[in-house]
C-alpha cells in the first residue's frame, strides 16, 4: 500500500512538467511535418496533439486543429497519404503520395530533424540561464590512491592546469583527459595553507565506465575526484558521548550548531572550530535509501568536561565516538550467508581472515577473491564496542553489473552505508550570443552522439534492455529536474528531444525511420513496394512497437515497485 501511495503521490506532482515537456516536443515533432507538407503543396487535415477523442478543435482553412484524449503522442493527417484510397485527378497535385519521392522524404523527414533542431535553443537557453556545476574543489581521496601518492589531498581546490586558469570540474577533466602518459602540473590551494602549492601527476589509461561513450579507455588520474562521503556518521561505542547524547548509527548530519554540513569531511572540520562551545546542537534524520525520514535535533551537553579528555593529536570526532561509516553495514539482506550467520545492519566490519580492513573495496576484494572450494570467511564485527568473530561462506548470486546486465558472482548479502555527495557546486553560464550558440550547437552534437552510442550498445546488447525507459521515467525525470530548476528541466528536454530525433529515425515501419525506407527504395527502384509487402512489413512494424512499449513499460514498474535493496 505504502508503495501504491508513493507512486500516486510522484505521478500527480509529475503530471504538469511532464505535459509541458511531452507537449512541446509532440508539438514541435508534428509542427515539423505540418510545414514541410504545406510547403510542399500538400493539403494537411487534422494537425492533432494527443491521439483518440478530440476535446478541443478548431478547423482554419483546410485543417482542423486538435488537441486529443491521450497524451502520448500527436499525428499530421495529409490528404492522400492513404494508398488503398481514390484521389481524383484533379486533387492529386494536393494528395501526399502523388508528390515527388524526394518531397515526400522531405515531408517525413521534418518531424525527426524538428526534434534535433529544437535541442538547439533549448541548450542556448540552458547557458544563457546557466546553471550549477562541479566546482574544482577536489573531494575524499583514497591514501592508497594514484592522487593521493602524486600529493592531491581531500578539499585541495585546483586553480589551474599547465598554468591555464580553471573554475569547473569539466575543464580540469578536459585537460586531463587530453593528456595521456604525460606529467601535467596542477596549481592548488589547500586550506590552512599559505600560498599556492604545485602537484605534478601523470593521467594513465584506464576502462571507461562511460556507457555513453564508444571509447573503452579514458585517460584519468585513478582516484581524483569532486565526489566525497556524505555525513553520515558511525557511532564507535554505545559509551561515547556521541551515542549517550541520542546520535545513531547510520544518522545524516544536516548543521552542527546551525552551520550547514554535506560530507562527512565538512562536519568534522566545523567539529573543530566548536573548542569554545559548552554544548553542540545536532540537526539528524535516519538514513533510509529512497525515504524522507523525519528530522531531530540531537543536543551534546558539557562538551568542555568532554573536551579536558583529548589527547594530543586526536580529532574531535574521534573524541566524540563519531567516525566515517564506510565500513558500517546499511542493509543485511534476508536469507543470505550474511544474515544468517548473524549479521545485522549498523555493524561494522573491522577484520577479515585476522586482517585489518580499513576500506569498503578491502571487503569486495575479499568476498570477490573467494573461490568454491575455499573455507569460509572469516568476518570480525563490531556491534556497539562489542566484538563478534563469525564465519560466512559467500553464495553464486546473479547480481546486475553497472550496465544492468545480470552476471554470477559470489556474494553474502551486505550493503554498506556509503552515500556519496557532490563538491560544491559553482554557477556556470555562458556570456555573449555567439558563445551561446556555440554552446547550443556542441551540446547538440556532444548529446546526439552520446544516446546514439546508447542505442547501439542496447542494440548489441552490451548495455542491458532494462535501462529502457517509457512514459513513466519520462514523466518522473521531468518533475525531478522541474523541481531542481529551469535550466535542468530545459536540459532534459532537449535530452529528450534528441531521443525522440533518434528513435523516429529508426528504420522500423509505422516509425517515420520506416517510410523514409520504404521512399528510399522506391527513389532507387524507381517504383514502391508491393502493397502486400508494404503491410506486411507495417505489421512487423506495430508488433516491434508494441513490444518496445510493453518492454518500457515494464521496466518503469519495475524499477517503481522493486525494493532499494
Amino acid at each position: 500500500m505504502d508503495i501504491l501511495l508513493s507512486w500516486l503521490q510522484s505521478g500527480l506532482s509529475a503530471i504538469g512538467p511532464f505535459l509541458i515537456l511531452l507537449g512541446l516536443l509532440i508539438f514541435v515533432h508534428e509542427l515539423g511535418h505540418f510545414l514541410v507538407a504545406k510547403w510542399c503543396g500538400v493539403r494537411v487535415e487534422v494537425f492533432s496533439l494527443g491521439f483518440g477523442k478530440k476535446i478541443l478543435k478548431h478547423k482554419r482553412g483546410d485543417t482542423t486543429y486538435c488537441i486529443s484524449v491521450v497524451p502520448l503522442g500527436g499525428y499530421v493527417k495529409m490528404y492522400g497519404d492513404d494508398p488503398t484510397a481514390e484521389v481524383p485527378a484533379e486533387e492529386q497535385n494536393r494528395a501526399f503520395l502523388y508528390k515527388p519521392v524526394s518531397q515526400r522524404i522531405a515531408i517525413v523527414l521534418a518531424g525527426p530533424m524538428m526534434n534535433f533542431l529544437f535541442a538547439i535553443p533549448l541548450f542556448i537557453a540552458v547557458g544563457l540561464n546557466g546553471e550549477k556545476v562541479p566546482g574544482t574543489e577536489i573531494g575524499d581521496i583514497e591514501t592508497d590512491s594514484a592522487a593521493y601518492e602524486a600529493g592531491f589531498r581531500s578539499g585541495d581546490k585546483i586553480l589551474s592546469v599547465e598554468g591555464e586558469d580553471v573554475l569547473y570540474w569539466h575543464q580540469v577533466d578536459e585537460r586531463i583527459k587530453s593528456s595521456p602518459e604525460r606529467e601535467i602540473e596542477f596549481r592548488i590551494l589547500r586550506p590552512e595553507t599559505e600560498g599556492d602549492t604545485f602537484v605534478k601527476a601523470t593521467p594513465v589509461w584506464v576502462p571507461n565506465d562511460n556507457i555513453l561513450s564508444l571509447d573503452n579507455q579514458v585517460a584519468r588520474i585513478p582516484g581524483l575526484t569532486t565526489i566525497g562521503r556524505a555525513s553520515i556518521i558511525g557511532i564507535k561505542d554505545g559509551a561515547s558521548p556521541a551515542s549517550v547524547a541520542g546520535l545513531k548509527t547510520l544518522d545524516i548530519v544536516s548543521s552542527v550548531n546551525g552551520q550547514t554540513v554535506n560530507s562527512f569531511r565538512e562536519m568534522a572540520r566545523v567539529f573543530e572550530d566548536l573548542t569554545a562551545q559548552e554544548q553542540i546542537t545536532f540537526k539528524v534524520r535516519s538514513y533510509i535509501p529512497e525515504k524522507k525520514s523525519e528530522e531531530r535535533t540531537v543536543v551534546l551537553e558539557n562538551f568542555q568536561q568532554i573536551l579536558a579528555n583529548r589527547q594530543a593529536g586526536q580529532s574531535i570526532a574521534d573524541l566524540l565516538g563519531v567516525e566515517r561509516p564506510d565500513l558500517y553495514l546499511l542493509k543485511v539482506k534476508e536469507d543470505t550467508p550474511a544474515f544468517k550467520a548473524g549479521l545485522k545492519d549498523g555493524d561494522k566490519i573491522v577484520g577479515l581472515n585476522g586482517q585489518v580492513v580499513h576500506q569498503w573495496k578491502d571487503v569486495l576484494q575479499s568476498v570477490k577473491a573467494y573461490k568454491a572450494e575455499d573455507q569460509s570467511i572469516h568476518f570480525t564485527i563490531n556491534r556497539m564496542g562489542t566484538t563478534l568473530e563469525l564465519d560466512i561462506t559467500p553464495e553464486m548470486t546473479d547480481v546486475m553489473n553497472r550496465r544492468q546486465q545480470e552476471e554470477q558472482r559470489f556474494t553474502v548479502g551486505i550493503i554498506p552505508a556509503i552515500l556519496e555527495t557532490p563538491g560544491e557546486p559553482v554557477f556556470f553560464r555562458v556570456t555573449g550570443p555567439v558563445a551561446a550558440v556555440k554552446f547550443g550547437f556542441d551540446k547538440t552534437i556532444e548529446w546526439t552522439k552520446a544516446i546514439a552510442v546508447s542505442f547501439l550498445r542496447i542494440v548489441t546488447a552490451q548495455v542491458s534492455h532494462k535501462n529502457i525507459g517509457g512514459v513513466i521515467t519520462i514523466g518522473r525525470v521531468a518533475s525531478q529536474s522541474f523541481e531542481v530548476g529551469i535550466s535542468a528541466f530545459l536540459r532534459m528536454m532537449a535530452i529528450i528531444s534528441i531521443n525522440l530525433f533518434l528513435i523516429n529515425l529508426l528504420p522500423v515501419p509505422i516509425l517515420d525511420g520506416g517510410h523514409l525506407v520504404f521512399f528510399s527504395i522506391e527513389a532507387l527502384r524507381g517504383a514502391p513496394l508491393s502493397m502486400r509487402k508494404m503491410e506486411i512489413a507495417q505489421q512487423v512494424g506495430l508488433i516491434l512497437l508494441i513490444s518496445l512499449m510493453v518492454l518500457s513499460l515494464f521496466n518503469d514498474i519495475t524499477s517503481i515497485v522493486s525494493s532499494p535493496w
